[in-house]
């Protein structure tokens, strides 16, 4: 009896360290949490109020159910100033025993990043390339998906979210100058009207006409064929110290109609520098289809016209991928026009 008293005691300890030994793999399961990775942090683009950034991150679900996330909060700061802070709801699912990458965006201002780097600079902002900026904030995930941590009272898991970015010290400054109606000499332009159909007479008449200077009408143009090049100067300028090239990928100008004009660089070359930061651009405007318009120029009244500019911008010195965008468009002043 004894024995049997004791063999049955035995079992039952056997049985009960077995069941603590599952436990201990089962809740070694448990413990593996859900972890965040920040995985770069890249510009998205330019305009002219600041650098708009996208902070990558991936989200890692070693559980066998799906998670999601419940929200997003993190501060953008310089050294110990706060820039933004960010508040996001949108989650997205990470799937069971999988990781899905999502993204935030935020934006720099120039006025931070300048006031930062003359700071340090003893006043000048040009002095400084970059700085060093991070993102310190959280990511909530939903796990109410997994019955352990609701057993536990938990419906929410909170991971950290931290890292270190640089910020290019850089403020655009783009205008453009020395806006010119490219006349033709007298005897150019009475060669071409001569060439284009009207006698000689007249193309002299009318050469002289619109080389005068004198108001001009409206038709003076219709039924001409001939070229009218304008030339301007694209000037650009970083009130910060860093290095950039700006590569000129389209450019155009407008009216109030539409595109009146394609324009190049008048050299043939695409790529503005921080070391040669002037290009001269052209347009040919063609009397049959811009005829009205050219006639507002050298009058300098109507309606004035749009230079519109997309370009790539890039940073030589950093990390970022090159050709970010940047667009540029200003109004120019018939008032200003001038003939060369």
């Amino acid at each position: 009896m004894k024995k049997s008293l004791f063999a049955g005691l035995a079992a039952g300890l056997s049985v009960a360290l077995a069941m603590i030994t599952f436990s201990c793999v089962s809740l070694d399961g448990l413990v593996q949490t859900p972890t965040v990775s920040m995985d770069s942090v890249s510009i998205a683009g330019l305009d002219l109020e600041g650098i708009s950034f996208n902070a990558n991150y991936s989200v890692k679900n070693p559980y066998g159910v799906s998670l999601s996330i419940a929200g997003l909060s993190a501060d953008v700061n310089y050294e110990d100033t706060k820039i933004t802070t960010l508040n996001s709801t949108d989650g997205i699912k990470v799937n069971a025993s999988s990781t899905s990458s999502n993204k935030f965006s935020f934006k720099v201002p120039y006025e931070s990043i300048l006031k930062f780097a003359a700071s340090v600079a003893g006043g000048n902002a040009s002095a400084k390339k970059s700085l060093p900026f991070g993102i310190d904030g959280n990511i909530s995930l939903d796990v109410s998906n997994v019955p352990a941590l609701n057993a536990l009272g938990s419906n929410t898991l909170t991971l950290p979210i931290v890292t270190d970015f640089e910020v290019p010290v850089f403020k655009p400054k783009l205008s453009v100058s020395n806006f010119s109606v490219k006349m033709p000499t007298l005897n150019d332009l009475k060669n071409q009207l001569t060439n284009g159909g009207l006698g000689v007479t007249k193309a002299l008449q009318l050469a002289t006409t619109l080389l005068s200077g004198n108001k001009l009408s409206a038709n003076i143009l219709d039924g001409i064929d001939m070229d009218i090049d304008v030339v301007f100067d694209v000037n650009v300028a970083n009130e910060g110290g860093a290095d950039w090239n700006l590569n000129i990928k389209d450019c155009a100008l407008n009216t109030v109609a539409g595109k009146i004009a394609n324009v190049s660089v008048a050299d043939g070359t695409s790529t503005i520098t921080s070391s040669n930061p002037k290009v001269s651009m052209k347009a040919s405007l063609n009397t049959i289809q811009s005829g009205a318009f050219i006639v507002q120029l050298l009058n300098k009244a109507g309606s004035n016209p749009t230079f519109e500019l997309d370009t790539g911008l890039t940073f030589p010195e950093t990390k970022y991928a090159k050709n970010i965008p940047l667009k540029y468009s200003t109004e120019i002043p018939l008032s200003s026009v001038k003939r060369n």
